[in-house]
C-alpha cells in the first residue's frame, strides 16, 4: 500500500477520532483516484476493494458515528468526502434490502467509483459553479456512467453488483433517466440503493449554485420523488435508517438548548442529543446528554451549526473512536 494507506494512519491500529478516520479515508480515496485514472488495473482497482472493507468494519464499530462526522465535514478541499458518505449509506441501505455482505462490499466500490469517468469536471466545475450547466458538460455528465463502467472494466472488474450499479445510478424508475431509459425493476437493485444514497447526499452537501439543504429537508424531498426519480422501497428505508434527525444533525430543543444528535436514542423521533449551548446561549465546557424522549429536551427544530470556541475538540469526543 501507499504512505496514504489509511491503516498506517496515525500508528496503524491505534484508535482515531471519526473525524481522523475520514480524514485518512479521504487522503486514501484521493490518491486512488489519481493511480486509477493514470493507470487502470487490477491493483488500483483492489485499492477500492480495501477502502470499502475498512468502511464495512467502521460502520459495525458505530455507524452513527459515521455518519455525524461525514454530515458535518464541511471543508470545501475534501470534494470526494460525497463518495465516502455515499459508500456509508449504501453499506447501510445495503443491510435493510438484504444484500450479503460481499454484495454489499461491491457497492460500497461502485459509490467510490460512480463519478470516476467525470472527475475532472466535479473537481474543477461543478462543485463550485454558480451558473448553469453548459450544453458540453450536460453532455459530459450524460455519458459519464457509461464511460466509468468502461474504465472500470479496463481495470479488470467484472461484478455486475458493482458495474451495474456505476452504469445505472442515473437511471429513473419512470424510465426518464440515462444512459439507457430503464424503469422500475429492469434498474438493478445495486443501482436503485445508489441512487437514492447519492441523492441524498447531493442534497445535504453545498455546491456553487446552491447551499447546503438540512438532513430533514432532503429525506422529505425524496420522498417527494419516490415512484419517479427514485425507488420508494428504498426512500422509505432511508427514513427508516437516519430517521428524522440523522446523526450530525444541529437542532434546537424546546428547552432553548443547542445540541448536535449523536444517535437515534430511544428512537424515532426522539435521537440523543450532546448540548453544547445552554438555554441562555452560553457555551458548556462539555456537552451534555439529552434524551429528546423527555417532554422537557424535546426537539424543537434543526439549526445552523452554532458557533464554539471549542466545537472541533468538542465534536471529537461524542463518538466512541474507530480502530
Amino acid at each position: 500500500m501507499s504512505t496514504h494507506d489509511p491503516g498506517n494512519a496515525r500508528g496503524g491500529a491505534k484508535s482515531i477520532s471519526v473525524f481522523a478516520w475520514i480524514d485518512a479515508r479521504h487522503r486514501f480515496l484521493l490518491d486512488t483516484y489519481d493511480q486509477l485514472l493514470l493507470s487502470p488495473d487490477r491493483k488500483h482497482i483492489s485499492r477500492c476493494l480495501y477502502l470499502a472493507h475498512q468502511i464495512q468494519g467502521a460502520c459495525k464499530q458505530h455507524k452513527d458515528g459515521l455518519l455525524a462526522a461525514l454530515q458535518l465535514n464541511r471543508n470545501p478541499q475534501y470534494q470526494h468526502v460525497k463518495e465516502l458518505f455515499v459508500g456509508v449509506l449504501c453499506e447501510q441501505l445495503g443491510q435493510q434490502a438484504g444484500l450479503s455482505p460481499s454484495a454489499r462490499l461491491l457497492l460500497i466500490c461502485a459509490a467510490l467509483t460512480q463519478d470516476i469517468a467525470m472527475l475532472d469536471l466535479q473537481d474543477n466545475k461543478l462543485d463550485r459553479q454558480a451558473t448553469g450547466l453548459t450544453e458540453g458538460q450536460r453532455a459530459m455528465i450524460r455519458k459519464h456512467p457509461t464511460g466509468g463502467r468502461r474504465i472500470l472494466e479496463r481495470a479488470g472488474v467484472k461484478d455486475a453488483v458493482w458495474l451495474e450499479a456505476v452504469e445505472q445510478h442515473h437511471e429513473r424508475p419512470d424510465g426518464k433517466g440515462y444512459p439507457q431509459g430503464l424503469a422500475g425493476s429492469e434498474i438493478a437493485l445495486s443501482a436503485r440503493i445508489l441512487t437514492v444514497a447519492d441523492v441524498y447526499v447531493a442534497m445535504v452537501r453545498p455546491r456553487g449554485d446552491r447551499p447546503a439543504l438540512s438532513p430533514r429537508e432532503a429525506i422529505k424531498n425524496i420522498f417527494r420523488m419516490r415512484d419517479e426519480q427514485v425507488d420508494a422501497d428504498i426512500a422509505r428505508s432511508l427514513a427508516d435508517t437516519l430517521g428524522m434527525h440523522p446523526p450530525g444533525s444541529w437542532v434546537r430543543l424546546i428547552n432553548d438548548e443547542v445540541g448536535v444528535v449523536t444517535g437515534a436514542g430511544t428512537g424515532h423521533p426522539f435521537p440523543e442529543v450532546a448540548v453544547i449551548l445552554s438555554s441562555d446561549g452560553e457555551h458548556l465546557a462539555e456537552p451534555e446528554l439529552r434524551d429528546t424522549g423527555i417532554r422537557r429536551f424535546t426537539v424543537a427544530e434543526m439549526v445552523k451549526a452554532p458557533f464554539h470556541f471549542n466545537l472541533s475538540a468538542i465534536l471529537s469526543g461524542l463518538w466512541p473512536r474507530l480502530s
